[in-house]
């Protein structure tokens, strides 16, 4: 790992869709003394590919650059990658351009700004001062036959389906929603499973993106639902280990939490067998 490693995390359109934004850039060439770990250069070639690229940028270079600009919030995966680092540890810099200021970003920040040219100056400094947070415990909950008992529900929770489900799974298992961004040091602790629902044609919550992050990076499982059966977006099913789609994502994720015991490959691996053989007809 090196010290003064940046991965830059944030969009790349501005609003004309057939160019992308040069702040990559900006702060490339004005930060000599930094060593940039550009995602423009990560393999495209698969999804695969791509998600284990940023994700293990995000995990592993120190420093975090997040950058909000034209009133637009920060890319899809890029709360994903933001998720990552913060849980393991790293130095998070925002700069948010933005009239309209993203609090969740704002709240998980170790430095804040709001215009990139104090965040620049800041980034010049040859010896900074780039605070650190704890970071969280890995748990790979799949690795053991003990029983998943705890599940964070997050993502778009408002939908129909989603608080029915809930509900039933609180019969059979600690729920938890909307836990406090600022207490996170216990995540892999706390929770054996998230579970996150994404809303057909709603924009992602960026909160549950968050969410998968965190996970990600701390190997809690994720269970993604997916509204958009047609074309989800495409990283995501990636830093899942399930996948439901569509109308009936609700009922499949019932059966499959009421029947989760052990998250071990052995025992899970059964549960969607038999539930590809009942959808899948």
């Amino acid at each position: 790992m090196i010290k003064n490693k940046v991965y830059p995390i944030g969009g790349f359109r501005t609003d004309n869709p057939t160019q992308y934004s040069d702040w990559r850039d900006f702060f490339i060439k004005n930060l000599p003394n930094l060593d940039f770990d550009d995602p423009r250069e990560h393999n495209q070639s698969a999804v695969a590919k791509l998600d284990t690229g940023d994700m293990n940028s995000a995990m592993n270079c120190p420093i975090s650059l997040v950058y909000l600009f034209g009133n637009k919030r920060a890319g899809t995966m890029s709360y994903c990658e933001l998720g990552a680092s913060r849980a393991r540890g790293n130095c998070i810099i925002a700069v948010d351009g933005n009239d309209k200021k993203d609090s969740l970003i704002e709240q998980i920040a170790t430095h804040y700004y709001t215009d990139k040219e104090r965040a620049l100056e800041f980034l010049q400094k040859e010896k900074f001062n780039f605070n650190k947070y704890f970071p969280i415990r890995i748990e790979n909950k799949t690795k053991t036959k003990e029983p998943c008992k705890s599940v964070l529900f997050t993502g778009n929770l408002e939908e129909l389906g989603m608080e029915e489900l809930i509900k039933e799974i609180a019969k059979v298992k600690e729920v938890h929603t909307r836990p406090p961004i600022g207490e996170l040091a216990k995540f892999s602790d706390k929770f054996d499973l998230v579970v996150v629902n994404f809303s057909k044609g709603e924009q992602h919550s960026k909160y549950g993106l968050y969410h998968m992050g965190l996970a990600y990076a701390t190997e809690v499982p994720i269970i993604e639902l997916e509204g958009n059966s047609k074309f989800p977006y495409p990283p995501l099913p990636g830093l899942a280990r399930r996948v439901f789609m569509g109308k009936e994502r609700f009922n499949v994720a019932r059966e499959y939490l009421e029947r989760l015991q052990s998250q071990h490959i052995s025992d899970e691996a059964l549960i969607c067998y038999e539930l590809m053989n009942k959808y899948n007809k």
